[in-house]
């Protein structure tokens, strides 16, 4: 889910193009795939439900795909080391995202009347423009991106201009964040849970700036992070904690609560994070060192440019799996029926974005 820019991986041929990026933005685009699946469903199952923890352990693990893309897309849009002058900026990936926002914006509020058959009631027109300015739910990650295009002349200059104990102070800093962040959520079966709240919601540090800081963490770890063993062995053994970690506090705060609450499941948590960075590091450290043949490289290559359009386009594939072939997270056991319909959902999300991207007329909308 990127936008093609003229960094990394924006290269004509496959020998140029970045490879373990074009498989991190395919596992991530899988991921945010099975957020959807799993988040919904989650909301709408009883806690008694047996294959509610399945679906709530495939859900922590799935949290990761926002900071994922937020990582990649710092290291696609500032890896070159290179100011774009702000004509470049407009012109280019920020013009061709703002498009394809409010494109998508409007299509969905469609889908919505047109699900509910209401697309030809009375007062159409205000309904349309209300859908599409609120947007539909799992739009909310764009503008989130436009901000950050948005401020990236400042943040080029912060990776260009600063040495690495800035840098270091910077990661810091986003972990603080993530920590305050963390905190601030509904610990309320804690001792002085309120006070604790109150505190850190002194320190408003904002949304923007922890996804701007993960929109740089991509490229500290891609120049500057060498771990050494005990770092390393840190690092995977913080991939299962933190997805158990999310799940059992989302376990333990639907049970207090009574009913199912994400409240701790969210992309900006310190457990989300334990979750990202390893599985960031793994694809750039790890899956980097694979010889992969020419062939194999512009396979990888076509099915990562069709990322965004699966983003944009998999909730109305989900809705037609399941109204027209009733085929849910629900149709067997979750443990096997979350991979299964994700894979399903994504391979045709990814199918009909290659199909309409090759109509001249329709090339641009993802």
């Amino acid at each position: 889910m990127l936008i093609e820019t003229k960094n990394a991986n924006a290269a004509s041929t496959p020998d140029e193009r970045l490879t373990w990026l074009d498989l991190l933005r395919i596992a991530a685009s899988f991921l945010i795939v099975m957020l959807n699946i799993t988040a919904n469903q989650l909301r709408a199952m009883p806690l008694e439900s047996p294959g509610w923890q399945a679906v709530n352990v495939y859900l922590g693990l799935s949290r990761a795909a926002t900071p994922l893309f937020t990582m990649m897309s710092g290291v696609l849009f500032l890896g070159l080391g290179k100011q774009r002058s702000l004509k470049q900026l407009f012109q280019g990936p920020l013009k061709k995202i703002v498009v394809i926002y409010f494109f998508w914006s409007f299509l969905y509020a469609v889908f919505t009347l047109f699900t509910q058959n209401a697309l030809f009631s009375s007062g159409v027109i205000p309904t349309l423009l209300k859908l599409t300015l609120e947007s539909y739910d799992h739009m909310w990650f764009l503008p989130i991106l436009i901000s950050l295009y948005l401020i990236s002349p400042f943040l080029q200059l912060i990776l260009d201009q600063s040495d690495k104990a800035i840098i270091g102070y910077g990661v810091a800093l986003l972990v603080v964040g993530l920590i305050g962040h963390t905190f601030s959520m509904g610990w309320d079966f804690l001792p002085f849970a309120e006070p604790l709240q109150t505190f850190v919601a002194k320190f408003p540090i904002g949304h923007l700036m922890l996804f701007a800081g993960y929109f740089l963490l991509g490229n500290v770890i891609d120049h500057y992070f060498k771990p050494n063993q005990l770092t390393r062995w840190l690092l995977y053994l913080a991939l299962p904690v933190g997805v158990l970690l999310n799940s059992s506090l989302t376990h333990f705060a639907s049970q207090q609560a009574g009913e199912t609450t994400l409240t701790f499941s969210t992309p900006l948590s310190l457990m989300t994070f334990m979750v990202a960075v390893p599985i960031f590091w793994l694809f750039q450290n790890k899956i980097r060192q694979i010889s992969f043949s020419t062939n194999t490289k512009k396979l990888f290559a076509t099915i990562a440019r069709q990322t965004l359009g699966v983003y944009l386009i998999h909730p109305m594939v989900l809705f037609g799996l399941d109204k027209l072939f009733h085929f849910t997270l629900l149709s067997f056991n979750p443990i096997f029926s979350v991979p299964v319909l994700t894979l399903l959902a994504f391979s045709l999300s990814a199918l009909i974005i290659y199909g309409l991207k090759r109509l001249p007329f329709l090339c641009w909308i993802a």
